[in-house]
């Protein structure tokens, strides 16, 4: 009766396995190679906690040394495979050197089973080893998580959560289980089921959530950003920039906007055509985002129309920063498909008041930049 119950539970584990390896397909594929590969190394955590879960049933059926061994080897696997989830959800992947340890680690808790069958080293040594041993990737893992941590993702916070509980459950929960429990095969059967599916489930739905946000942030990335240039677009403007805005004027803090516009822009797609307009676009905003600060955003507004927002920045700065890009630019050769070109840019510059409207500001930054243009262009004028 005992032995059909675990088998039952064997097979329970294995449809959840299932269900989650067909859900990892489910999820959107990273275009980043390494992150891609995320999902097949979550397959395979789950296929060898399922066999975790069978080692331990062959056991039961008898075969005592082929289930224990087993049972060590793949509950390390099962860590690594959990501990390569991680690494390649990040983008990272293990050299050479690394992949040789990890199958060294393996072969150790394999002989470590053999050196048990033996009776060369006692039972409690053994628990100790493939303990430590299962720990140590998943504290890998929980490093990565933590350096690459998201303080606005759901995800990343719940995948945290759940390695720090497996890593100290490990260290802690386990070895008092071990040492003052004296249970049988069978409990310890049902207590490695337990917490292969708790695990499993919850590991995969915030693998899902870390994904998935990930996902949200690309697609927040790419409808925000210019796809030439890489600077901030018009949707930009007019969904994000009017709340920084609110946010500074509201802590008091001050905000100047410089709007810029390429002198002559036009006559350059004239006579070099529209790839050397759109190359020569490029290296402008290199150039101006090489002299921003990491707190200023650059927004192209449109053609060759741009907007510089920088907090903490008051008027006389804001002039200041505007008469160095000027200057920057004006002395910088851009070479485009054989062609060099010397740009020119006019600039206009508006520090915000308290009782500043953000649109009605960068209308009059942008009157600035018209007058500029008006009085001769590759100059500033601040209002």
């Amino acid at each position: 009766m005992d032995y059909d119950y675990v088998v039952a539970q064997t097979l329970l584990l294995g449809i959840v396995a299932l269900i989650g390896v067909v859900f990892t397909f489910a999820l959107p594929v990273p275009n980043h190679k390494t992150k891609a590969s995320s999902g097949v190394f979550a397959r395979l955590f789950l296929a060898a906690c399922w066999l975790v879960e069978v080692f331990q049933t062959v056991r039961l059926s008898g075969y005592e040394d082929i289930g224990r061994m087993g049972f060590y080897v793949m509950s390390l696997s099962a860590a690594y495979m959990l501990m390569m989830t991680i690494i390649k959800r990040y983008g990272h992947s293990l050299n050479r050197q690394q992949t040789t340890l990890v199958f060294l680690h393996l072969v150790g808790v394999a002989l470590c089973s053999l050196l048990l069958q033996a009776g060369f080293i006692p039972q409690w040594t053994a628990n100790t080893v493939i303990l430590l041993s299962v720990a140590y990737p998943v504290w890998q893992a929980i490093r990565r998580v933590k350096f690459y941590l998201a303080t606005n993702s759901l995800g990343d916070k719940v995948l945290y959560a759940v390695l720090s509980t497996v890593f100290y459950t490990l260290l802690a929960i386990l070895p008092i289980y071990l040492i003052f429990f004296d249970a049988s095969i069978v409990h310890h059967h049902s207590l490695t089921f337990a917490i292969l599916l708790v695990f499993m489930l919850v590991f995969m739905l915030s693998f899902a959530v870390s994904v998935l946000h990930s996902l949200v942030n690309r697609l927040h990335t790419q409808v925000h950003t210019d796809p030439l240039t890489g600077a901030k677009n018009r949707h930009f403007f007019y969904e994000i920039a009017p709340k920084l805005s609110a946010h500074a004027l509201r802590n008091n803090e001050i905000l100047s906007v410089v709007a810029c516009d390429i002198d002559h822009f036009k006559a350059i797609n004239d006579k070099h055509g529209h790839v050397v307009g759109d190359i020569a676009l490029k290296r402008f905003c290199k150039i101006i985002k090489d002299e921003l600060r990491a707190e200023d955003t650059l927004i192209r507004m449109g053609g060759e129309e741009f907007l510089v927002l920088s907090p903490h920045c008051d008027r006389n700065q804001a002039t200041e920063l505007a008469e160095r890009l000027r200057k920057v630019i004006s002395e910088t050769e851009i070479e485009a498909k054989g062609v060099n070109l010397m740009l020119t840019a006019s600039f206009g510059v508006i520090e915000m008041t308290h009782n500043s409207e953000f649109f009605s500001s960068v209308k009059e930054a942008d009157q600035a930049l018209y007058n500029a243009k008006a009085a001769g262009r590759n100059q500033v004028i601040t209002v």
